[in-house]
């Protein structure tokens, strides 16, 4: 074994996400640099607490690790299974950490459920304000996809759109790219062949749109024009990003990709405060902040140009950012020690 051992919860590459494995790849190379090793996972979407072999690594593992991500918001199933970890972890006598996580409109009992991490660490400021709010401690440390750096590109053309997780944004999107010439970016992919593509479609049709024929048209066409335009790994989506004049985006981490690219964006929310609440910590003007139906020629000229203010605050942002990154795997380092 190269370093202390780490249980860590929620690794989200299970998501086929371009944002979610590049989250996981600093991960990794963090607690790496710090002298941590992972000796047990439980992938997203699958209940830890079912797994006989991560309760007995917990009690042996020097520090367990909860990745947060956007699980933790309005009291959510999934929610409550990421905190039992915590739980788990103090009846072990072992320390644990929540990191890179947002928090929105979660009840007492999560919050109750929070107070047996050592560490938290929220993504965006309004997240850590609320937990701050029910009396516990919670540093901000942006979202971990921000933290590699980006090479400038030697010139920038085209507007980017992706989907959004709200099926109707997503659709407006689509609709908003077809009408204005943009180019389809979205930030999930799927295995090659037959078995990705029906795997694409299952993912995006829901047996309730079988009574509403229309739009499960629009869906299986939006769909299908993801999964033509679907970019195999991370890096090339990055480099796709950083190329563009302009992202449009209803997703998270593509946003975040833009930020780390210094790509200009406009952003629909998602489910949660988190694309807004982000883009306050970044100093962006808060007219990046849209619906679909705003989205016209005029917008998109507009917004693919940063204003002086927002430049400087974004690259203050990012820098700070990365600081604050580095310290908390140090800190983490030292809660395994």
């Amino acid at each position: 074994m190269s370093g202390r051992p780490v249980v860590l919860i929620n690794d989200t590459r299970a998501d086929l996400h371009h944002g979610c494995w590049r989250v996981m790849h600093t991960l990794e190379d963090q607690l790496a640099r710090v002298g941590l090793e992972v000796v047990a996972r439980a992938p997203a979407h699958a209940d830890w607490r079912k797994d006989p072999a991560i309760a007995e690594a917990i009690g042996r593992a020097a520090l367990v690790i909860v990745n947060g991500e956007g699980t933790l918001h309005h009291d959510r199933p999934a929610g409550e299974a990421l905190l039992a970890a915590g739980t788990a972890a103090r009846s072990a006598g072992v320390p644990a950490a929540l990191i890179n996580a947002s928090w929105d409109a979660n009840g007492p009992a999560f919050t109750g459920a929070l107070a047996d991490f050592t560490l938290v660490s929220a993504r965006e400021t309004r997240s850590a304000a609320q937990i701050q709010a029910a009396g516990l401690s919670a540093r901000v440390v942006p979202d971990l996809s921000l933290f590699e750096t980006v090479t400038p590109p030697a010139g920038r053309s085209g507007v980017g759109f992706t989907d959004s997780v709200l099926r109707d944004v997503a659709l407006a999107l689509e609709a908003a790219r077809k009408r204005l010439g943009g180019i389809a970016l979205p930030i999930h992919f799927n295995p090659p062949g037959l078995k990705g593509t029906l795997q694409n479609l299952r993912d995006g049709v829901a047996r309730r749109d079988l009574a509403d024929p229309a739009f499960l048209a629009r869906s299986i066409a939006a769909r299908l024009a993801w999964r033509a335009a679907e970019t195999r790994d991370e890096a090339g989506y990055m480099t796709k990003v950083a190329a563009l004049d302009l992202l449009v985006t209803g997703r998270f981490h593509a946003a975040t990709f833009a930020l780390a690219a210094r790509t200009p964006v406009l952003a629909v929310e998602s489910n949660t405060h988190k694309i807004g609440a982000t883009f306050e910590d970044a100093g962006l003007a808060p007219w990046r902040r849209i619906a679909p139906a705003d989205l016209d020629v005029a917008l998109l000229t507009r917004a693919a140009r940063w204003q002086p203010d927002e430049e400087k605050a974004l690259a203050d942002f990012l820098a700070d950012g990365r600081r604050a990154t580095g310290a908390l795997f140090d800190d983490l380092a030292r809660l395994a020690a």
